[in-house]
Parts: C-alpha cells; sequence; structure tokens
C-alpha cells in the first residue's frame, strides 16, 4: 500500500474543533515560496501533512521526528531519532523546512528526557545551515513578538523571537520573503504589519499570538 494508515494522530491543517492555529497560514505560505522539485529536509514532521505533500509532488523528503511520523511514500524517507544527535554524514539538500520546531527545543515540554539547554534552539539552527547547500533554501516559521520564554502548566512551551533574536536563529540565510500574522482567540488568523506582530504578547492558554513566515536563501 502507497499510503499507511496512521495510528496515532490526524494531520494537523491548522482548523479544529479546538481552533485555529498556524498550519492554516504556514502550509500555504511553503507551496508559495518553497523552490521546484528538490531535496528537501523536514525538521518536526510529526502531525504534518507536509512530507507526504511534498512527496506526492516529486519532491525527494527526508524528515526526522523523535515521534512516529505513520507515512510511507516513495519519495519519503522518515528518521525516528533526534535531530539534534543524528548523523547526516555528507548529506546535504536544497530546502530546509523548520516550522513550529526550534522554538520548542531544549524546553523539555515535549520530551523529559531531553537535555535543558535554553541554547537548543541556535544549535539546532547551526546544524540545519550545515545541512542545506549554498544557495538553498529555508522554509521558518516560529512565534513572534515580545521575546519571552511562555510556560504552560507550569513548563516551559515554546520561546517568542523578536527580531534581534531572528537574526541569530537565522544567520548564514539571507531573507527574501517575511510574513506576520496574528491569531485572535484562537478563533480567527489574519495577516498583520510587523509593527503589530512585533507588540504582541503570548499570555499563556489567551489563544492569541503572533508568529513569522520566513523564506530565506542560504549565503
Amino acid at each position: 500500500m502507497l499510503f499507511a494508515r496512521r495510528s496515532d494522530a490526524s494531520f494537523n491543517f491548522g482548523i479544529s474543533r479546538d481552533g485555529v492555529d498556524e498550519h492554516l497560514v504556514q502550509i500555504p505560505f511553503l507551496f508559495r515560496n518553497i523552490i521546484p522539485p528538490s531535496k528537501v529536509l523536514d525538521l518536526g514532521c510529526h502531525g504534518s501533512p507536509v512530507p507526504l505533500q511534498l512527496a506526492a509532488m516529486r519532491y525527494n523528503v527526508t524528515c526526522i521526528d523523535y515521534s512516529d511520523y505513520g507515512k510511507r511514500h516513495p519519495n519519503l524517507k522518515f528518521i525516528h531519532g533526534d535531530f539534534d544527535s543524528h548523523n547526516f554524514g555528507k548529506e546535504r539538500f536544497d530546502v530546509a523546512i523548520v516550522m513550529n520546531a526550534v522554538e520548542h527545543f531544549g524546553l523539555q515540554y515535549y520530551r523529559a528526557d531531553e537535555p535543558r539547554d535554553k541554547h537548543a534552539d541556535i544549535k539546532a539552527m547551526t546544524k540545519v545551515k550545515e545541512l542545506v547547500r549554498p544557495g538553498g533554501q529555508l522554509i521558518f516559521s516560529a512565534k513572534y513578538g515580545v521575546p519571552d520564554t511562555v510556560s504552560v502548566s507550569g513548563k516551559p512551551f515554546t520561546r517568542v523571537y523578536d527580531d534581534k533574536s531572528l537574526e541569530v536563529i537565522l544567520s548564514s540565510f539571507k531573507v527574501d520573503t517575511t510574513e506576520y500574522y496574528l491569531i485572535t482567540d484562537r478563533s480567527s488568523i489574519r495577516q498583520v504589519p510587523k509593527e503589530e506582530a512585533a507588540g504582541c504578547r503570548y499570555y499563556n492558554n489567551s489563544g492569541t499570538y503572533a508568529f513569522v513566515c520566513v523564506a530565506a536563501t542560504k549565503l
């Protein structure tokens, strides 16, 4: 069978009975900006339809997550493991997809056995840079606004980036396209000016927050 059945959870397309989330616009952003069929690395693929979609569109996709992906396709390679410790050898990619991923690295929210490291996001992006060929592409998204590390139920959950921290994260990449969005009460989502997104503060469980989508080129 070409497409294996998922046994754990359905794909997240950004709208559910719980409301809307980033995927609703991140996935269209990716397809508007990704370069033509190429060799792709997707970091943190669990629950995302993107690797399978790209594989069906004849992209050569490698995706990695510590949680099972649950789908297969001739053009899709899934690595069940940690991005930080996995050895890719001399393999290099035309495109790296990092959506809603490194903002959680090193915070132990999703993995209690993960080493606590406040710089884990920077270290992960340094590895991403090494894996993308010169002239290759990065598709990136993360929480954006008043910089913070937000906790949920008393546990650190996500980082919120501002321009200064994004500059560190995206060093060695030339930003080509940037879009800012605001989710309000998890009931609506709209594109907003950078200034509006920059002033947004992520309140625990409020359902209102901003995020940024970036398409960039490896220098």
